[in-house]
């Protein structure tokens, strides 16, 4: 039995279900894990683990028009410092150091890493995000100082992981013998969805979207049903079903879709894919990651990438949709236990092997 810390990034669904399925698997093979959270990783690890769970100060991040705004998550950070070197001071003494670990695996957690730096203590990267660091990838044009931004980030969050583990949709050369892409992993809710052939199209709108704007384009493209999600509300009008938020009703409505629109976050993209939907990607401007994880998806032929919802991009999507599903053999099908595989082998060299 191993003692195992797995501290996980506070923002970001995609963060929080992925280390809940991991972290069962290793519980399940007799290993004894704690669970450091922030923020929305706390709270749903807490409801899951109970105990186990301890909180981790995390970085706080605002937003404006869906970019990370710099100046004020500076500013919200250092006002929060005080009370967040508390905390992790406490979790340092009372938590960590007692337990012991054998290792400390980080999802994107940047405080807990550089403990087991530190205290020479094996850590594992499992993520999406060091995709951009330690990964040979295409360039996205006109991108330069996204890109530059999103890698100078990813590179300094915290280094010298004994392994990355990048979960990627993707295959792509590593730049290191430390780094390894696997497959993306999903949530259990997906895998019980049954996909189908439906006669609609899911869109997930994000915030600052003109409705009426938006309403005009899709009522252009009648009758081919839509059901919009964003707006937090039902209503009918026309071909365009507008729902209300609903985590197991999204999922169904996808599994039943002809296809997805929406912004390129990574969880989507592993769930579209599991599902076999084709999607039309809309990265958030400044987003490298989203506009990379766009990029490739449009190059494998899982979808289009466009900017915005106008008509000429649905036009393009709904010819799309009428091609079948690509056979690239460079696409990373999701796969639960292909994962596991590779983590299995990156435990068992470790200088104390740990099994899985």
């Amino acid at each position: 039995m191993a003692r195992i810390i797995y501290a996980v990034a506070g923002e970001g669904f995609g963060h929080s279900s992925r280390s809940h399925i991991i972290g069962k698997r290793l519980i399940e093979a007799g290993h004894d894990v704690m669970f450091a959270g922030s923020n929305k990783s706390y709270t749903y690890l807490k409801e899951n683990f109970g105990d186990r769970v301890k909180e981790v100060f995390g970085l706080l991040f605002c937003y404006k028009n869906g970019r990370v705004n710099p100046i004020r998550t500076v500013l919200k950070n250092i006002a929060a410092y005080p009370k967040g070197f508390g905390i992790n001071r406490r979790l340092y003494k009372n938590c960590f150091s007692k337990f012991k670990p054998d290792l400390v695996i980080s999802d994107f957690e940047p405080f807990s890493a550089w403990w087991a730096i530190r205290h020479r203590v094996p850590f594992f990267s499992i993520d999406h995000q060091h995709m951009l660091t330690h990964c040979e990838l295409e360039k996205a044009p006109n991108q330069f100082f996204a890109r530059l931004n999103a890698y100078v980030i990813t590179r300094y969050y915290y280094f010298w992981a004994n392994s990355y583990i990048i979960i990627n949709f993707f295959k792509a050369p590593t730049k290191s013998r430390s780094a390894v892409v696997a497959p993306p992993v999903v949530r259990p809710e997906v895998a019980a969805v049954t996909p189908s052939d439906g006669d609609h199209i899911v869109i997930y709108t994000t915030a600052g979207t003109n409705e009426e704007k938006f309403r005009q384009i899709l009522h252009s493209f009648s009758p081919q049903k839509f059901f919009v999600y964003g707006f937090n509300k039902f209503e009918e009008a026309g071909n365009i079903t507008f729902k209300e938020r609903s985590t197991e009703g999204f999922l169904a409505d996808v599994g039943s879709s002809k296809g997805v629109a929406a912004s390129a976050g990574f969880s989507l993209i592993s769930e579209c894919m599991y599902l076999k939907k084709k999607m039309l990607l809309l990265p958030l401007p400044g987003q490298y990651e989203q506009i990379i994880n766009a990029h490739y998806v449009k190059k494998l032929g899982l979808g289009l990438s466009r900017w915005t919802i106008d008509k000429q991009s649905m036009s393009d999507f709904l010819a799309e949709i009428e091609k079948p599903m690509p056979a690239d053999p460079d696409i990373n099908w999701p796969s639960n236990e292909g994962f596991f595989e590779v983590l299995k082998t990156r435990l068992a060299q470790l200088p104390n092997p740990i099994k899985l």
